[in-house]
């Protein structure tokens, strides 16, 4: 990822518009080459009010991970924990998919 593209999804984070959040999102599932800058913004588009960029984002973390290798677990399994009580249901498939994806059963770090 070029430090364009870089500042063009950091300024897409900033204006906050749903829509475009979600190519941003897939922006950076598929194409971030930083993993601890992607895990940094999909954990801010997590908290986002937008359902599917919410529900969106949690689903990420697994496509980061099995391209750029284990996401911090301390950092990303307390948002997942939370995806799962989310009162949306998609966000809430999203996070048990995540988790899925993640291999990982338990969220208490063992």
């Amino acid at each position: 990822m070029t430090d364009e593209e870089r500042a063009g999804i950091e300024a897409a984070l900033d204006q906050d518009e749903a829509e475009e959040l979600l190519g941003v999102i897939i922006d950076i599932a598929l194409a971030a080459d930083d993993r601890a800058w992607a895990e940094a913004c999909l954990l801010r588009l997590a908290e986002h009010p937008h359902i599917d960029v919410r529900g969106n984002a949690l689903m990420a973390f697994a496509q980061v991970s099995s391209r750029l290798g284990e996401v911090d677990r301390a950092r990303v399994a307390p948002v997942l924990a939370a995806g799962l009580e989310d009162d949306a249901a998609h966000v809430r498939e999203q996070a048990e998919a995540s988790l899925d994806e993640l291999g990982w059963n338990r969220l208490d770090g063992e």
